[in-house]
C-alpha cells in the first residue's frame, strides 16, 4: 500500500472519533436542556391556579420546586459534561455559562427557602384554625346575650334573629330560668368541644408541618450545595451562597478558568 494511502487512512481514523465525540457532546447537552424543560414544566403547571397570597399555594410551590430540583441538577450536570467532552464548541461554552449563572441563583433561592417555609407554614396553620376561632367567639357572644334575657318571649325573639336559627318547641318543658341555664350550658359545652378540637388539630398540624419542613430544609441545603458546585465551574457565576459552600469543601479547586 502506498504511503499516501496509509496517511489518509490514518487521518480518517483519527477524525472519526472526534466527530463522534462532538456529536455526543451536543446530544448530551440537548438532553440536559430537555430535562430542565421537563422540570420547569412541572413547576409551572403545579402552580395553577394562581393563588399568590395564600400560604397553602406558596407551600405547594416550594414543594414543587424541591421535587423538581433533582431533575434540574441532572440536566445542568449533563450540560457541564457535554462541555468537558468538547470544550472548544462555542455553543456549548455559551450554554455552560448560562447554566452556571442559573445554578448560582438557584442555590441562593434554595437557601432562602429554608427559613421562608417556616414563616409561611405558621400562616397556614393559623388560617386553618381561624374559622373555628371565629365560631367560638360567636358562641360566646350568644351565651352572653342569652344571660341578659329575662323572659321566654325575649329568648324566642333572639333565637329567631340568629342565622340558621334552631327550631324551638312550642312550649318549654321547664320554667324559663331552667331553660335559660340549659341553653347557656349547652353553648358552653359546644365552646369547650370546639376549643379542644382546635387545640388537637393545631398540635397535629404543627407536628406534620415540622416533619415536612425539616425534610425540605435538609433537601434544600443539599441541593444548594450541589448547584453551588456547578456554579463554581464558571469564573463569574458566584454569590455569597456559592462562596460559602466553596469554603466548606474542595469546590474552589474545581473552578474552570476562562
Amino acid at each position: 500500500m502506498p504511503a499516501k494511502d496509509v496517511d489518509l487512512t490514518s487521518e480518517a481514523g483519527f477524525e472519526a472519533p472526534t466527530r463522534l465525540t462532538a456529536k455526543t457532546a451536543l446530544t448530551m447537552a440537548t438532553i440536559g436542556w430537555l430535562i430542565i424543560g421537563f422540570s420547569l414544566n412541572a413547576i409551572i403547571f403545579n402552580s395553577f391556579p394562581l393563588k399568590l397570597a395564600t400560604p397553602e399555594w406558596q407551600l405547594g410551590l416550594i414543594s414543587a420546586l424541591l421535587s423538581s430540583s433533582v431533575f434540574l441538577l441532572v440536566g445542568s450536570t449533563l450540560i457541564t459534561l457535554a462541555l468537558a467532552l468538547n470544550p472548544n464548541e462555542k455553543t456549548l461554552q455559551d450554554w455552560n455559562v448560562a447554566m452556571c449563572r442559573s445554578a448560582a441563583w438557584l442555590a441562593l433561592l434554595l437557601v432562602l427557602i429554608a427559613p421562608l417555609q417556616f414563616f409561611i407554614g405558621s400562616r397556614a396553620l393559623n388560617n386553618q384554625s381561624k374559622t373555628t376561632i371565629q365560631g367560638i367567639k360567636k358562641l360566646k357572644s350568644i351565651a352572653k346575650r342569652i344571660g341578659t334575657l329575662n323572659t321566654e318571649d325575649e329568648l324566642r325573639t333572639f333565637v329567631a334573629s340568629l342565622p340558621n336559627a334552631p327550631t324551638l318547641p312550642a312550649k318549654f318543658d321547664a320554667p324559663f330560668p331552667v331553660v335559660k341555664k340549659r341553653s347557656i350550658e349547652n353553648i358552653q359545652a359546644q365552646i369547650n368541644a370546639s376549643t379542644e378540637g382546635i387545640n388537637a388539630q393545631k398540635s397535629q398540624g404543627t407536628q406534620l408541618f415540622l416533619k415536612e419542613a425539616i425534610r425540605n430544609t435538609a433537601q434544600a441545603i443539599l441541593m444548594a450545595a450541589a448547584f453551588s458546585a456547578l456554579a463554581g465551574l464558571g469564573s463569574m457565576s458566584t454569590n455569597i451562597v456559592t462562596r460559602f459552600f466553596e469554603s466548606c469543601g474542595p469546590m474552589a479547586s474545581t473552578r474552570w478558568r476562562r
